[in-house]
């Protein structure tokens, strides 16, 4: 049945319509560049693009991050140089033949240096980030699920710690190195004397000392005479005397005995020649020499001592110094150096810890087995537990031992400045790592949008040249059904 024309005119104007509104579309699309999504599509490619978008400012904080350890990595190498520059000085000053005035030079330059290493660790900082501020480090968002997992953690290096460390190292000292006074041992003395009955001796009478015999050949020998006699047989002056003959020990032998013989009007004093304490001399008379005595030890031996003098004042805080192997170290303030001979006395003695806050170290035995102590003022006065000449105890100077501590904490130091270079590369290669995995996600997502929504451009222009032919269509014949239209009109006018 054909359609009546009023509906064919509804049916011509409704595509006129429809093909007007997807031209426009068209037009929209090409120009916007991506297509007219349906609510479906346009909820997926809102939350595909939001995680695109959260992708591409996790590769902003790692690129910022990287910078922050970039300046903190060639902080740490510029720290370390420096704390090698001071490790050489620290060497070169812990030779015990520099002078303190070499040591203070030394020292200079191995200040500055240090104050450097303080310059370095505040200024590297990025935004307000310091790796080299503390071990706490930084935390980077490399991840976008908003979980624990979503961060990665950067360790710092404690610089501030290790700056104020090396702060303290001197290599140098202003106390003054302790001195040894050497008192070599005494030797025991005898005294053989004659108080008391004849002060003569008759021809052929003996006077007897030690192994050796004295025989007067003269009527009237005084006691004076016959001691001199006997000093000077000892001494080596004079092996015969015109005062009588000599018999018993021979000369060497009595020499071998005593070091030396000194006579007085009525005894002779007897020097042994070995140290320590010897049996006593034994001496005899005959006829009318009587009351012949001898006194054994009226000296007694004394071993050798070594006065070690720490002169006057106090030593200062954290300075060291070594007597015998053993090394004194003040706390944090300075201790009188009479109270530091006390506390040195008594540890050797007894053992007994510091005081003030000061320190020993070192093996004590080496002095405590062969040498007593007794404080003496600012002094320690050091006795040899053995007998005869003895080497005094090493005095190594806190200028040395300062140098030497030195050198071994700033090997502590470098050893953090290694870790702490070894521990931000790996992070700088972690980061490089998920930096590039979340591109690789930022570009999957973003591709996956573009396929979504992004149009064909061809096809789309093609689609228009279409929609325009068909609308050229529509065009004609609505023109053409509204000149029949009037045609049909006018027959029933």
């Amino acid at each position: 049945m054909p359609m009546p024309l009023s509906g064919l005119a509804q049916t011509l104007s409704n595509s006129v319509t429809r093909v007007q509104a997807e031209i426009v579309d068209t037009q929209n699309q090409l120009s916007a560049g991506v297509k007219t999504l349906n609510p479906g599509q346009a909820g997926v490619v809102t939350r595909l693009s939001a995680q695109a978008t959260g992708y591409d400012q996790t590769l902003t904080n790692i690129g910022t991050a990287q910078s922050v350890i970039a300046v903190a990595q060639s902080s740490l190498t510029s720290i370390a140089s420096i704390l090698t520059q001071m490790q050489a000085l620290a060497n070169q000053a812990s030779s015990a033949s520099l002078s303190s005035k070499d040591r203070d030079s030394l020292n200079a330059t191995f200040t500055n240096l240090a104050s450097q290493v303080t310059s370095l660790g505040t200024s590297s900082s990025v935004n307000g980030s310091n790796l080299l501020s503390g071990t706490s480090g930084i935390t980077v968002t490399t991840g976008i699920a908003g979980n624990a997992g979503s961060s990665t953690s950067v360790t710092g290096v404690d610089i501030p710690t290790l700056a104020t460390t090396v702060g303290n190292l001197l290599i140098n000292s202003s106390f003054t190195t302790p001195t040894d006074t050497k008192a070599l041992n005494t030797p025991q003395v005898d005294t053989v004397s004659s108080t008391t009955g004849a002060t003569t001796m008759a021809s052929n009478q003996t006077l007897v000392v030690g192994g050796l015999t004295f025989t007067a050949n003269a009527a009237t020998v005084t006691q004076t005479q016959a001691f001199a006699a006997i000093a000077a047989y000892i001494n080596g002056t004079a092996a015969t005397s015109s005062y009588g003959t000599f018999s018993g020990s021979s000369q060497a032998a009595m020499q071998a005995i005593y070091k030396s013989a000194t006579a007085g009007t009525q005894s002779i004093a007897l020097t042994w020649a070995s140290p320590g304490a010897q049996t006593a001399t034994t001496a005899s008379s005959s006829g009318t020499f009587t009351g012949l005595t001898a006194t054994a030890a009226i000296t007694a031996a004394v071993n050798q001592t070594d006065t070690i003098a720490l002169g006057s004042g106090s030593i200062a805080a954290n300075t060291s110094f070594s007597i015998g192997g053993i090394t004194y170290t003040t706390g944090s303030s300075a201790v009188a150096t009479s109270t530091v001979a006390t506390d040195f006395a008594a540890y050797i003695t007894s053992n007994t810890p510091a005081t003030n806050g000061a320190s020993f170290s070192g093996a004590r035995t080496l002095l405590s087995n062969s040498w007593t102590a007794a404080p003496s003022g600012t002094s320690i006065v050091l006795t040899s537990t053995a007998v005869g000449t003895v080497s005094g105890p090493a005095i190594v100077d806190a200028g040395t031992i300062n140098a030497a501590a030195a050198v071994a904490s700033l090997t502590t130091q470098l050893q953090t400045v290694s870790t702490g270079q070894s521990t931000l590369a790996a992070s700088a290669t972690g980061l490089t790592a998920q930096a590039s995995a979340n591109t690789a996600l930022k570009t999957g997502l973003t591709n996956t949008v573009n396929s979504i929504q992004n149009i064909d451009a061809t096809a789309m222009q093609a689609k228009l040249q279409q929609l325009n032919n068909q609308q050229s269509i529509d065009y004609y014949l609505v023109s053409q059904m509204n000149t029949e239209a009037a045609a049909i009109l006018s027959i029933f006018r």
